[in-house]
């Protein structure tokens, strides 16, 4: 049985490691493409604009410019949702910085697929193809819905049969939530262990969470890891209107770049927005056998949920979370943080939560911390807005820049005390940067990601 599984190529001693790291990264926001976006941040910009969702409350939202006829032809198109198109350009985007991929856009020859971990999840998916299936059934048309046009809702039994002989067999696939993961890694020739666990707006960093726990414990040398969402451009009203009635959103109509203003006093709600967050992560050894340039460590992570409450975060089992991603096995003892970035959807009670499990973790030490707010300028990416705030960790521990928080023009006096990043970035050393997510149903992640020294 040996001798026939060396044949199939199967490592089977698994290599466990603490040794992990950063090595490619991409991502797409409002702002644009990887750096666009980052440059964006440190100069304070903001594409949150009005958004017509037909909703009494909230008209505004970040969407991201995302053309997938300009990465496939239109036959491979059929079975993709557009979040689908959107990872396999992220993994792609995030594998070529990595150069873990060759001209054909597949992993090198020299690379065991079969130790390639993808982690690419959504935290809402790709629901609003299961509408489109519906309005098949009763009685729209491709054509009708290319060109935006309204019809007849048909409930008669013959119409009904009629519309769903329409459905196309792609439909299926395009409203499967494993499907971005599953076909970025059939994209990139990945065939290692999946992970797509939707939590809420912790998905993204809860997915890197877990591929560094696959390389730790020897289960994978690479993983693609993080989040991807798309609720605003098709249907762009059912996602608006599934967060606008629990009076999450911000209804700062008149004002969208203001609207999302993370611990200001005038915070009044998020704002919903699309992207993709994704990095490479490998153990440290695979990365220097074949001479790979590491952006960063990864110091520490952990994970949770609440049991608390189905909205409202649970401020000790955040803490909890927080102290297992400093605690260093080695040495005992608790890593020294740099910079904080903070998860701060600007809801009021969602960062006063978020402060308080930060005070229980740094107590005095809170008011050293510089802290960073990007969904100031993003929105909120649900999915996809944890890794986004890891990749800002990570591309400020290389520039030693912290973006500034946008529309901080009257801090809560809550705050009044914290190193809050106002008015211009931070330039500042910083050798630990802690990245932070939380979504409903109480689900929670941390990482701390660390300066690569050699």
């Amino acid at each position: 049985m040996l001798e026939r599984a060396k044949l199939r190529g199967l490592e089977l001693e698994r290599k466990p490691t603490d040794q992990i790291v950063v090595t490619g990264l991409y991502q797409l926001t409002s702002l644009g493409d990887t750096f666009q976006t980052w440059q964006g941040l440190l100069e304070g910009k903001s594409r949150i604009r009005a958004f017509n969702a037909n909703s009494p409350r909230t008209n505004i939202a970040a969407p991201v410019e995302f053309n997938p006829n300009d990465y496939f032809g239109k036959k491979e198109q059929n079975p993709m949702a557009i979040i689908t198109a959107m990872a396999i350009v992220g993994a792609r985007g995030a594998g070529e910085m990595a150069q873990v991929l060759g001209e054909d856009k597949c992993l090198l020859p020299t690379v065991n697929k079969k130790r390639v971990g993808m982690c690419i999840a959504s935290g809402i998916g790709p629901t609003h193809n299961l509408i489109d299936i519906s309005n098949t059934i009763h009685g729209q048309t491709e054509e009708d819905r290319r060109d935006n046009k309204s019809f007849v809702w048909e409930t008669d039994n013959e119409a009904m049969r009629k519309g769903s002989r329409r459905v196309s067999p792609f439909s299926g696939l395009r409203s499967f939530p494993e499907q971005p993961n599953a076909q970025a890694a059939l994209a990139l020739g990945a065939s290692g262990w999946p992970i797509n666990s939707a939590e809420a707006c912790a998905t993204g960093l809860s997915a890197i969470a877990e591929g560094a726990r696959l390389i730790r414990d020897g289960y994978a040398d690479i993983v693609f890891a993080g989040g991807v969402e798309e609720v605003l451009r098709e249907h762009g009203e059912v996602g608006i209107a599934s967060f606008a009635p629990m009076k999450a959103l911000s209804t700062r109509n008149e004002e969208p770049e203001k609207a999302s203003r993370p611990f200001d006093k005038d915070r009044d709600g998020f704002v919903l927005a699309s992207g993709i967050g994704l990095v490479v992560l490998e153990s440290e050894d695979f990365a220097r056998k074949r001479s790979a340039k590491i952006l960063a460590r990864v110091l520490g992570f952990d994970k949770s949920i609440d049991g608390y409450h189905v909205t409202e975060a649970d401020p000790d089992r955040i803490a909890d979370t927080i102290f297992q991603a400093l605690y260093d096995q080695k040495t005992k003892s608790f890593y020294p943080v740099d910079a904080i970035f903070a998860h701060a959807t600007s809801t009021p009670i969602g960062d006063s939560v978020e402060i308080k499990a930060l005070r229980k973790v740094f107590a005095e030490d809170l008011p050293n911390i510089p802290i960073a707010a990007i969904k100031s300028n993003l929105g909120h990416l649900v999915g996809a807005a944890g890794a986004v705030n890891a990749i800002a960790a990570i591309l400020a521990i290389n520039e030693g820049k912290i973006p500034h928080i946008r529309n901080l023009e009257n801090p809560d006096e809550e705050f009044a005390d914290l190193c809050l990043v106002r008015n211009q970035p931070l330039e500042k050393e910083i050798n630990a940067g802690l990245a932070l997510a939380y979504g409903f149903g109480g689900h929670n992640a941390a990482v701390l990601f660390g300066k690569y020294k050699g």
